[in-house]
């Protein structure tokens, strides 16, 4: 297994743990990458496109399979009054590929931290506008003030 391939199974268990809920879904951990890799600049060597929930990269899920085989991480099918959903969590394998990729860890915690809505609102409002065009700045400022009153958005 190359060291990038650590460092990115690494964050799985990372990102489910530092969530409120102590656990994160499918799209939430791609969005989670996607702000990771293009706002924070954490070089993880995805390639991201658009899709119909926001950004995808069929390597994210490849990489929560792995991580699921080696037992870093389990994932639960859970249903929702709309459909269902994944719920990912820390496995028994977490502690050891989270010591391996220590170096990589703490050289970016500070990026894992600060990556932060709250502290991060018109960077993401412009990264939103870019992305969906058709919307105008201000309409998307509406909708994120309303969302984080709502306590819809987080803190990863």
């Amino acid at each position: 297994m190359s060291e990038r391939d650590k460092e990115r199974l690494s964050l799985i268990p990372v990102l489910a743990e530092s969530h409120p809920s102590h656990h994160i879904g499918r799209t939430a951990l791609m969005k989670y990458m996607y702000f990771l890799q293009t706002l924070r600049g954490v070089q993880l060597g995805y390639n991201f496109s658009m899709y119909s929930y926001g950004p995808f990269d069929a390597d994210v899920l490849s990489d929560l399979s792995t991580a699921e085989a080696m037992n870093i991480v389990c994932s639960t099918q859970v249903s929702f009054a709309g459909g269902y959903g994944y719920r990912i969590q820390q496995a028994a394998g977490a502690p050891r590929i989270k010591q391996d990729a220590n170096g990589f860890l703490s050289q970016h915690k500070a990026e894992f931290n600060d990556l932060q809505v709250h502290s991060e609102p018109a960077l993401l409002v412009g990264v939103v506008n870019e992305i969906k065009p058709r919307f105008s700045r201000e309409c998307v400022e509406t909708s994120f003030n309303s969302l984080f009153e709502k306590g819809l958005l987080v803190s990863v």
